[in-house]
């Protein structure tokens, strides 16, 4: 597999800070990543279409002679209509800017938690994106580049698995959060099996585990220091999808309260086999920090913008050396 470098690891801290790069601009996160010999960036279609036309062919002209590969992603919306029409939007910008991908998700749900929908709703909810994803993905065959439906902490491997047979398109797949399964209490090699004949893209995250009362927060850390078992799930990739880039995702500043072992947590979820559930529950538990560890982010803390961009880029670092360490 080959990695790269996703936008989301980091936060407007860098802009603030007066850094060099500012990841969050799509010449900050090219800069970040030629630095450190990756292989490919993901960053939101808003960063490219910011850019003035002589800007982007540059930036577009860089990638090329970089050989970094590019990753799209659409906003993050709500409607089935408005992701339908997201989706086509950003592949059109991706065949413009010679992008390999675009990545969409399909809810704001975060956490597992699709309570505002309920059980009916949610279903009602994935009905209801089917006819705008076929127009999506008519667009992507006619562009030859493929869109990928991520896990962003709402949907279940088997929902996707529904949901792609539904679009009944080749350019449709998955765009796997590896620590993302654990949101919707599933081991991530289990979600990885289920979706690998649908993998378009992988964004590497991990994550830091502490227990509650209710289930447990997943705080961001370097891959390598969290639960994921990546060289057990690397090699899936490189088994099942050869061609499909990683890219490091540190993701969201805030911790993610998963309550799994609430009752009502479950309430939208159709039954799924217990080993399933036992094996994602075995790993939260054995991953788990000790009791009053401290969590919180230097974000969470309020930490100055110079603490926060550094903490973003030791994490990094310490991600590039693990993979460097771990798959050379």
């Amino acid at each position: 597999m080959k990695f790269g470098l996703c936008a989301w690891s980091f936060t407007p801290a860098h802009q603030l800070a007066g850094a060099t790069h500012d990841p969050m601009t799509a010449p900050g996160l090219v800069a970040l990543a030629e630095e450190r010999d990756l292989r490919s960036v993901e960053h939101g279609a808003f960063a490219f279409e910011r850019l003035d036309p002589d800007e982007r062919d540059r930036l577009v002209d860089q990638l090329r002679s970089s050989g970094l590969e590019l990753v799209l992603d659409c906003g993050w919306n709500a409607s089935p209509e408005e992701i339908g029409a997201d989706v086509e939007r950003v592949l059109a910008l991706a065949r413009q800017v010679g992008a390999r991908a675009v990545r969409t998700t399909i809810s704001q749900c975060l956490e597992g938690d699709r309570s505002r929908y309920g059980r009916q709703g949610w279903k009602d909810h994935l009905d209801a994106l089917v006819k705008p994803l076929r127009r999506a993905a008519d667009v992507a065959e006619d562009l030859g580049i493929p869109f990928g439906i991520e896990n962003h902490q709402d949907i279940c491997s088997s929902e996707l698995s529904w949901l792609l047979e539904q679009v009944g398109s080749p350019r449709c797949g998955v765009v796997m959060d590896c620590g993302n399964a654990l949101a919707v209490g599933e081991h991530p090699a289990a979600f990885a099996e289920r979706v690998l004949p649908h993998l378009v893209h992988v964004q590497l995250k991990d994550y830091a585990v502490h227990p509650t009362p209710s289930g447990w927060r997943l705080v961001r850390c370097a891959l390598g220091d969290g639960v994921v078992d990546w060289p057990d799930l690397v090699a899936r990739f490189d088994a099942g999808a050869p061609d499909v880039i990683g890219c490091i995702e540190l993701g969201a500043t805030t911790a993610r309260h998963v309550r799994i072992l609430e009752r009502d947590w479950w309430e939208t979820f159709d039954p799924r086999p217990w080993e399933d559930t036992l094996d994602a529950l075995r790993v939260l538990h054995g991953a788990s920090q000790p009791p009053g560890a401290e969590w919180r982010t230097p974000h969470e803390r309020d930490e100055p913008p110079e603490v926060r961009a550094a903490y973003e880029l030791a994490q990094l670092d310490a991600s590039v050396d693990y993979l460097r360490a771990t798959f050379a």
